[in-house]
């Protein structure tokens, strides 16, 4: 059984950890999309309401990570936990729309990996935040599954910064990697050990990864 340490009605140290954690994903995907918009236009699908609305829920995601790290850091729970029951409705819409925008460009442009990868994501996305909500109560878990959940959604936003700077489609990885590690290099530092939810982080990420390689990178 994982253990998890302080639960979230508790008084909670070292939060600023992960609100800038947080703060930097949305960042990323704040500006990253934007800029891959504004140099590779030609290469983008249509202008449909649907993409916008798949914007808007993905960027209202990682926005909320940002409000609710700062919430449990300045020791707002109440409201940290009403906003967390109103983001099953922001799942329920983002994660089909990912899934329909992602087969549309597969079907755009004949490249079923577009597809393939998005579906992984979703699925590691959809088992970190099955387990932020059932260990919600123990606030060392809660908020480290939540940060997994938001950084499994983070390789098509990195993707960006590659097809930006014409890069190898693996290029991004270690930039990935360097997000995922932070969590248990911070568990070690401050705890001097690492959170049963970071190493539960680490073996996933392996197989993700893993899956990720043989589906490959869309073709050229």
């Amino acid at each position: 059984m994982l253990s998890g340490g302080h639960r979230l009605n508790q008084p909670k140290h070292g939060e600023s950890f992960f609100f800038f954690y947080s703060l930097t994903l949305f960042m990323i995907v704040l500006v990253v999309f934007p800029l891959h918009a504004i140099v590779n236009s030609a290469d983008l699908p249509p202008t449909r309401p649907l993409l916008h609305v798949h914007a808007i829920a993905l960027g209202a995601w990682f926005a909320l990570t940002v409000v609710q790290t700062r919430l449990i850091g300045t020791g707002r729970t109440g409201l940290h936990m009403r906003l967390g029951t109103a983001s099953l409705i922001l799942v329920g819409i983002m994660l089909p729309l990912g899934i329909w925008v992602s087969y549309e460009n597969m079907l755009r442009t004949g490249a079923s990996q577009i597809f393939l990868v998005n579906s992984v994501n979703v699925t590691a996305f959809a088992i970190y935040y099955g387990m932020a909500l059932g260990w919600r109560k123990s606030g060392a878990l809660h908020k480290r599954f939540m940060m997994l959940a938001s950084l499994s959604l983070m390789l098509p936003a990195l993707g960006r910064v590659g097809y930006v700077l014409q890069l190898n489609p693996y290029a991004v990885v270690p930039i990935w990697l360097s997000l995922l590690l932070a969590l248990p290099a911070y568990d070690l530092i401050r705890e001097r050990k690492i959170n049963s939810a970071s190493v539960v982080g680490l073996a996933l990420s392996v197989v993700y990864l893993g899956v990720l390689v043989l589906i490959g990178p869309p073709a050229e």
